[in-house]
Parts: structure tokens; C-alpha cells; sequence
């Protein structure tokens, strides 16, 4: 997985590790609590949060809310918990067929 960041006038590509099972254990947790349509500040700031822990602390929570435009910012967020969530139940439905 990677994500590009613009910071100042440079656009960076961070580049994230292979997840470790509580990565999916988090990404599970989150998406549960996701509503497009009512998100609150609290589950965005967790977003955030848990795409900053995915690459390895690599850039901060300032620099994903500066680093991304408005209109790909929850497209890019809830695509990092189900690159994670999905990509795992994924494999399990190829092993139970």
C-alpha cells in the first residue's frame, strides 16, 4: 500500500510494511464505527490515526490533514482500513472454497 502526501509544495509517496494482525483486529474495530454520512470528528481524528500507525509513524496526523485534498480525504483514509480489513477476508474466502 502507499499514499501521497503534498507537504509544503513537495508531494511525498510513503510506502506502508506488511500489516501484523492487530492492524486487522484495529481496521475491524473502525469500520464499525463508520458512517459516511454522520462521521464525527472523533472517528476521523481514529482514521487518521490508524493510517499514521499502518506506515510506521513515517508522517503525523497534522501531515495527513495537510497533505490531502478535502474531496480525496475519506476516499483515501477508508481505503488504507479496507485494503487491511477486506484483504484479509479475502484469503479466509478463498481457503473455505
Amino acid at each position: 500500500m502507499e499514499i501521497k502526501l503534498l507537504l509544503g509544495n513537495e508531494e511525498k509517496t510513503y510506502t506502508a510494511a506488511r500489516p501484523k494482525g492487530r492492524a486487522v483486529r484495529d481496521a475491524i474495530k473502525l469500520a464499525r464505527k463508520m458512517d459516511p454520512k454522520n462521521i464525527t470528528e472523533e472517528v476521523f481524528d481514529e482514521l487518521v490515526d490508524f493510517t499514521v500507525d499502518v506506515y510506521g509513524k513515517q508522517f503525523t496526523r497534522d501531515d495527513v490533514y495537510d497533505g490531502l485534498y478535502a474531496d480525496e480525504m475519506l476516499q483515501e483514509l477508508t481505503k488504507t482500513v479496507s485494503a487491511i480489513a477486506g484483504g484479509t477476508s479475502k484469503k479466509l474466502e478463498v481457503k473455505n472454497d
